[in-house]
């Protein structure tokens, strides 16, 4: 039996899966810009979870998803045709 994840570790964790969960390119034309989107959104969340690491007392935990979670707004995955892939579950993550 696995005991629940805290409330404030799952929720950085589906900002962490926020930042890197975007949609394929649907060309190899827009593989180049999807690349560079994701490569800056990944950044973002090394970033946010370099900040937990280096605080021991674990209270950077809310502060830092929601950090990474303004700067993926300012970082949407557009600008490049994306691929019509039916996800799994549904369409739910």
């Amino acid at each position: 039996m696995t005991a629940p994840i805290p409330e404030p570790i799952a929720d950085l964790l589906r900002a962490v899966t926020e930042a890197l969960d975007i949609p394929e390119p649907a060309t190899e034309d827009d593989a180049q810009i999807h690349n560079a989107i994701l490569a800056d959104r990944a950044m973002d969340a090394v970033v946010a979870l370099r900040g937990i690491l280096g605080d021991p007392t674990g209270l950077s935990v809310p502060w830092n998803a929601d950090y990474l979670r303004k700067m993926l707004a300012t970082k949407p995955p557009t600008g490049y045709r994306a691929a019509e892939v039916p996800r799994q579950n549904g369409g739910r993550p």
